[in-house]
């Protein structure tokens, strides 16, 4: 079953020179358990684009079944590679379960 992770620590971001450039977006967190899989940031879908041009993801995975460590576990998601990137785009904000994380392009 895919959830938000815990937290969402940080969001680290780069443009891939190439035509289109693409953008790779990639984030770090936690979660409350050990054996948490397949993390990635799943973008939201506009009918109308942001008007303050923050693009939205939210930052999930795969929780485990069976026994698990009850312990925070960092995560790191799979990057996001982000063809042909809306001109607009000022900025990407990433939620968990707990918190979210707002960074500026």
């Amino acid at each position: 079953m895919t959830k938000k992770v815990l937290s969402v620590i940080n969001i680290t971001f780069e443009i891939l020179e190439k035509n289109p450039p693409t953008l790779v977006i990639e984030a770090n967190g936690t979660v409350n358990s050990s054996g948490w899989l397949n993390a990635q940031l799943n973008p939201f879908v506009y009918v109308v684009p942001p008007i303050d041009g923050i693009y939205e993801f939210d930052f999930v995975a795969n929780k485990p079944t069976g026994i698990v460590l009850e312990v925070i576990t960092a995560i790191h998601s799979k990057p996001f590679f982000w063809d042909n990137f809306p001109p607009d785009l000022k900025g990407i904000k990433v939620y968990a379960e707990t918190d979210n994380v707002t960074v500026n392009l």
